[in-house]
């Protein structure tokens, strides 16, 4: 499991920095039960929150944020289980998903949507078209 994350890890640390400016990693755990990444940077005028764990299963949890100079976020995507995604998705029956991982993104607004899952490359696409 260490390897496979390692590159992976590695690799995105590279994507972010071509992208981005000021790019520092946070934090950095592999361990065999999961892989953590965490890393900052500057789109812009934005800062940019990127975190991934990687499971064996082969699962990403993710979460990818643009902040603007007041540190509100712009947008947001992840896949926790957030309660107000899952009550979209699920509606009524929402209690029974409640650990349940669902791509979902966070508005300036304050409003969740939900969302296709996102990977690190699709992230770095949204900001070059819309930012």
């Amino acid at each position: 499991m260490v390897e496979p994350s390692r590159d992976t890890f590695d690799l995105l640390i590279l994507k972010a920095r071509r992208i981005l400016n000021d790019v520092r990693v946070t934090k950095r755990d592999e361990r065999r039960n999961r892989s953590l990444l965490e890393l900052e940077g500057k789109y812009k005028n934005f800062r940019i929150i990127i975190s991934e764990i990687r499971f064996p299963n082969g699962s990403v949890r993710y979460a990818y944020y643009v902040l603007d100079k007041q540190n509100r976020v712009v947008r947001g995507f992840d896949n926790s289980p957030d309660i107000r995604a899952l009550k979209l998705r699920y509606e009524s029956e929402y209690k029974y998903h409640l650990h349940e991982r669902i791509p979902h993104a966070h508005t300036t607004d304050d409003e969740v949507e939900l969302t296709e899952h996102y990977d690190f490359d699709s992230f770095l696409s949204w900001l070059q078209k819309y930012l």
